[in-house]
């Protein structure tokens, strides 16, 4: 390599260095200027809630004062990311704030500068701008805009329709269970599961008659979400509804039945009926889980488990045997088993 060569070498790796620096040294002064802009939005926007929560009406702050003082911290159309920033500090600030002052700081919401960057999303074509606005908005409860999102709960992608069913619980709570019958698309575990632990949350007291309305759906997840909202308040009084589908056709139906069962303690009278749809189940390890509970939860029932000891299913046969064995049955179990022993003795001969 000629001595030009290298020393072209040399200027151009120090070139890249210099560059490297400056890069590094503009990106420190850009975060450093971010953090205190940032800062001074959060700071801003405290000093506003507090005043419009907390300070009498004569000495209260206007919305239009509101409106400059956000203006003069940057929130401007042009400048989304201060935008999107202050949603966050606006979602984080309702999350905290319950009774009457929530309500309050709901009309604020709706009538300042950032909401209408969410609702704006709402009508992006991408799915994920979609959904986050759609988050935003119920997030700071804004049932302003529930005609739009209503719209979307069956959204052909999952993430925006499972955000505008959450929505719907949101702002209608228990009354949003009358949509069940509009849903046209499958609801999977993690939003069932959601939208229970949403209602939950927000909407801690049971509202009856808009279940017992919800009953009539034929939409199998709609069957599952209503018993795991039967499971999650505790609403010994609808237990009955689960018990009625110990038995259906649909596989994961029967699993969430028995799932959510499993959270009572029921009467002997709900016991023996669980006794009599028992035969009914077509699969072995669920009828193996009712048995589980039925030992749990009742006093011992030796015809049942004679009864049982017949059965096709190997497996249930030993757990079975094992019951009777160990709660003082052993006789019962050695006779059976004589007795299959002597059939086997007799086809084998």
């Amino acid at each position: 390599m000629s001595e030009n060569l290298l020393l072209l070498l040399i200027f151009l790796v120090c070139c890249l260095l210099v560059i490297l620096w400056i890069s590094i040294g503009i990106s420190l002064v850009y975060r450093k200027n971010r953090m205190r802009r940032l800062q001074k939005i959060e700071a801003s926007f405290a000093d506003i809630v507090s005043k419009y929560l907390y300070v009498s009406s004569n000495d209260s702050i206007t919305i239009k004062q509101i409106n400059t003082t956000l203006k003069d911290v940057g929130i401007k159309p042009r400048n989304k990311n201060n935008i999107q920033y202050l949603i966050h500090l606006m979602i984080r600030t309702q999350r905290t704030i319950l009774g009457g002052h929530f309500n309050k700081l709901q009309q604020l919401y709706a009538q300042i500068p950032p909401y209408g960057v969410s609702i704006g999303k709402i009508n992006s074509r991408n799915w994920y701008r979609k959904a986050r606005g759609i988050r935003e908005i119920y997030e700071m409860n804004q049932a302003q805009y529930f005609d739009e999102i209503f719209k979307l709960i069956n959204h052909k992608n999952i993430y925006v329709r499972r955000e505008a069913q959450i929505a719907m619980v949101v702002f209608s709570g228990w009354e949003s269970l009358r949509f069940l019958p509009y849903l046209k698309k499958n609801m999977t575990l993690w939003q069932q599961i959601k939208i229970v632990e949403k209602l939950f949350d927000l909407h801690p007291k049971p509202k009856i008659k808009w279940l017992h309305r919800a009953y009539e759906t034929d939409k199998l997840f709609g069957k599952k979400l209503l018993m795991r909202i039967i499971r999650k308040y505790e609403l010994h009084g609808e237990t009955g509804y689960i018990l009625d589908h110990l038995n259906h056709e649909d596989y994961e139906v029967r699993e969430t039945a028995i799932y959510c069962v499993q959270s009572f303690g029921l009467s002997s009278r709900s016991v023996n009926y669980i006794k009599e749809l028992y035969d009914d189940i077509p699969d072995a390890t669920q009828q193996g889980q009712l048995l589980d509970y039925i030992f749990e939860n009742s006093e011992m029932d030796v015809d049942f488990y004679l009864r049982q000891l017949y059965s096709d299913n190997d497996e249930l046969k030993l757990n079975i045997a094992e019951i009777l064995w160990n709660n003082g049955y052993k006789e019962k179990v050695q006779e059976f088993y004589y007795e299959q022993y002597s059939k086997a003795t007799v086809n084998a001969g």
